[in-house]
């Protein structure tokens, strides 16, 4: 009888990779909760000081200091490498069991591009799932290469592209400011007239706007138009992290993290320095404010792999387990909370609800996500009392497994145990 590979079950988990993608979730409602209140077009102020904001407080600007220090760009970049991680799970069990590995990941690609665009178009600009679907191919590529290859890939083309941005920003004009344009000032205006009075229509129309200045930014609506080389280029730190993951799985680094405990604690160490001193302490040094957070960004990585195995040790101990557990959940369901995340906040802040899009303190803002991601851990460990992973997860893994059984949705009592215990 012909194998067919199925979701995997709680008891084969990695509770570690669960906690780390809960972690990565909590992070990312942190980073997007001012893009949940404000248009895209402010990107193009970086400073945030403009009319829009000038209800900010200190504490605000505070804030959004911090999140630019400590969460921007890194839990996105450990979501990246978590992306990779599970593309070798599903890898090494299609292997065992003799299965096309090409038909069955090409199959989770095409479900996530398609989620992807009605969270995009319909929900909220700032999706992230088109790009993991279209820079999965090219991991998909990549798959059978070494895991020493994929290191020195992930880790040569990220000091290349670290070392360009750095002289670039360096060598930029310090006394140099970004403004909004005109146009972009407009569209400003009347995004969040949509977002506080506007009809479902007018909310679309506004999404669809941003959406298309996003992807224009992104190189996502140029590869579209058959140039894929600045796509590849803006997006190459995820490719790199998406790589960086895969080779960590196939050295069963986490799985085996006592063998490699004194590895680990020298690269959190080495991150740690390189991290902290380009992302908290250098940007004090330097003129340039935008020069300042491009090299920010561009150590996100660095950063990424320090929080991990800041995460992974702590979760080594037994209060640290007690704690950290509770992450877990969401990250069984990283997919439904990923985009929960997205229509709670922009019905939340929306026209039907409170209407108070752009009118929010920074500070009261963040209470807010914090209020959303505790509430989620609460539904996540209720719901997977009762089935095997979220309802989004369901539907995706339908397609990628060509459909499921009813009995493999729901929690067996052997699974229900294992929750309990864990």
């Amino acid at each position: 009888m012909k194998q067919k590979l199925s979701p995997i079950s709680a008891k084969e988990r990695i509770e570690t990779i669960d906690v780390l993608r809960g972690f990565a979730l909590f992070g990312i409602i942190l980073a997007n909760i001012v893009w949940f209140l404000y248009p895209v077009y402010m990107q193009e102020d970086p400073s945030f000081k403009n009319e829009w904001t000038s209800f900010w407080n200190q504490a605000d600007y505070t804030v959004k200091s911090l999140l630019t220090m400590f969460v921007d760009g890194k839990f996105i970049m450990l979501f990246s490498m978590l992306f990779g991680f599970g593309m070798v799970i599903m890898q090494e069990r299609a292997a065992a069991k003799q299965l096309n590995f090409w038909g069955i990941y090409s199959r989770r690609l095409i479900a996530l591009f398609i989620f992807g665009c009605l969270h995009a178009y319909f929900i909220w600009f700032g999706d992230i799932l088109t790009d993991y679907a279209i820079l999965g191919l090219l991991l998909l590529l990549m798959h059978k290469l070494k895991p020493n290859a994929m290191l020195i890939i992930s880790i040569t083309l990220y000091s290349l592209l670290f070392g360009v941005f750095t002289l670039g920003a360096l060598s930029s004009n310090p006394t140099m400011t970004m403004t909004m344009s005109e146009e972009s000032r407009q569209l400003m205006q009347v995004t969040i007239d949509a977002h506080q009075n506007g009809s479902i229509q007018e909310l679309m129309d506004a999404n669809l706007m941003e959406r298309t200045f996003y992807t224009m930014r992104n190189g996502l609506y140029i590869l579209f138009l058959g140039n894929p080389i600045f796509y590849l280029f803006t997006n190459l730190p995820f490719l790199l992290m998406f790589l960086f993951g895969a080779a960590v799985a196939k050295k069963n680094w986490i799985q085996r993290f006592e063998d490699y405990r004194k590895g680990f604690f020298i690269t959190w160490l080495l991150t740690f320095i390189t991290g902290g001193t380009l992302s908290w302490i250098l940007p004090f040094f330097l003129e340039n404010a935008s020069a300042a957070q491009l090299i920010q960004y561009m150590s996100s990585p660095l950063l990424t792999i320090f929080y991990a195995i800041s995460l992974i040790f702590i979760y080594q101990t037994v209060k640290g387990k007690k704690v950290l557990q509770w992450l877990a959940f969401p990250g069984r369901m990283a997919f439904t909370n990923y985009i929960g995340q997205s229509i709670i906040c922009t019905f939340l802040f929306g026209p039907f609800a409170f209407g108070v899009y752009g009118k929010l303190h920074l500070t009261t803002a963040i209470i807010i996500a914090i209020v959303i991601f505790v509430l989620q851990m609460i539904f996540s460990k209720l719901w997977l009392s009762k089935f095997r992973f979220g309802p989004l997860e369901y539907v995706w893994r339908s397609i990628t497994y060509l459909g499921i059984k009813q009995q493999d949705f729901r929690e067996t009592k052997n699974d229900l145990q294992k929750a309990k215990s864990f």
